[in-house]
């Protein structure tokens, strides 16, 4: 992403010396010239966001919003203030703290500046990020319900497609992609992920082109697709390679050290992918990458029956998962250390695993996450 950031930058320099030259003359600045200024800002903003450099990409959001305020343009104060709520939202996962109440606000505000503004552009932009914070409430922790978050991405997705807004209609079909899958409709996230792929590779957009394969190579594992599933699993690597987008490959290294340990539950091939990743959180200060690596090492030590090794990574990513609120993840890692006490005969430490695992995913209201205390359950009650 660095070379995104230094065109990005280059350009914001000279949307900004147009203005104020502009400016200087006497001369209005122009439309143009303020699209080119928001679209400069939006991109350095985004490459910093992909980056984790959330404090870098609100200063420049606020700094940029304001010029646009100033600048009496509407459509791109609002542009920029939805992906200044954006940033915020990630950030809100990786550092705990933060106020999201006023992050949501803030999300609100901008949607309806988009709307004042009557901005197609700025208006998809508010309905997707005001959508995406509803969707990390309820998938992390159990907050609301799908229909209004469904019913805004649809939203965003209908009006992308009737303005000629193709990013925006590929970012709005993903995250529908993703409402479908996570409420199990894998068919319709299948072929909604597969649509939003194929607007991607019209348009060369390599980076929503590796979310989608992404998400396709889940579906694929679980279906028991394990080769299909590796094979998307490291082209969506690959791509995010391709495009400097470094804690992208942080989880896409995650996945592919998961399906190789599934095909090989005994071999070492996982090892190395789940290393590096661990070694480019640390390196990136990245805790949800961090706490996925964990994760992933504890579960390839586990499936090679070493407990004894899975034991510290699982119980670190948990420690991290509930100094960040994700319950899901929370729910998961503790089954995963029930199954660990399991091989080692603590049958005390596997009631209070499960015990803690089920109270989480009730308490939250994670009902997929409750059906998979359920089958541990199950699974420990036949076993010797």
């Amino acid at each position: 992403m660095r070379p995104v950031v230094c065109v990005g930058l280059a350009a914001l320099v000279t949307a900004c010396a147009a203005g104020k030259s502009a400016r200087g003359s006497g001369d209005p600045v122009t439309l143009e010239e303020g699209r080119r200024f928001t679209e400069a800002a939006v991109t350095v903003m985004q490459a910093y966001d992909l980056e984790s450099r959330f404090q870098e990409a609100a200063a420049l959001g606020r700094f940029a919003s304001e010029r646009a305020r100033l600048l009496k343009d509407p459509g791109g104060e609002a542009r920029l203030q939805v992906e200044l709520g954006r940033v915020l939202s990630r950030q809100l996962r990786h550092e705990p703290g933060m106020d999201a109440a006023q992050v949501l606000d803030l999300l609100r505000r901008a949607r309806r500046l988009a709307e004042d503004s009557g901005d197609a552009l700025a208006r998809v932009a508010a309905l997707d990020a005001e959508g995406m914070f509803h969707y990390f409430d309820k998938l992390l922790a159990g907050k609301g319900e799908w229909a209004p978050i469904v019913a805004l991405f649809e939203q965003s997705r209908d009006l992308a497609e009737s303005s000629g807004d193709t990013r925006g209609h590929i970012v709005a079909l993903f995250h529908l992609g993703l409402t479908q899958q996570f409420q199990e409709d894998f068919a319709g996230a299948r072929s909604t992920f597969e649509h939003s792929l194929a607007l991607s590779r019209g348009s060369r957009d390599a980076l929503m082109e590796s979310y989608n394969l992404r998400h396709l190579a889940g579906l694929a594992e679980d279906r028991g697709e394990l080769q299909l599933a590796l094979e998307q699993f490291e082209e969506s690597l690959r791509l995010r390679e391709q495009v400097g987008f470094r804690t992208g490959e942080l989880f896409a290294l995650v996945t592919v050290a998961q399906v190789r340990s599934r095909i090989e539950p005994k071999g070492t091939s996982a090892l190395e992918p789940a290393r590096k990743a661990l070694a480019l959180a640390l390196e990136l200060k990245d805790p949800s990458g961090e706490r996925e690596a964990r994760a992933v090492l504890g579960r390839i030590h586990l499936r090679r029956e070493d407990a004894t090794a899975a034991l510290p990574f699982l119980e670190q990513s948990l420690s991290n998962a509930e100094s960040h609120e994700d319950w899901l993840s929370t729910v998961d890692l503790l089954l995963d250390l029930t199954r660990a006490h399991a091989l080692r005969g603590e049958r005390a430490r596997v009631e209070e695993r499960l015990g803690r695992a089920r109270a989480v995913a009730t308490d939250h209201g994670l009902k997929a996450s409750l059906a998979q205390v359920e089958k541990v359950e199950r699974e420990l009650a036949r076993a010797p």
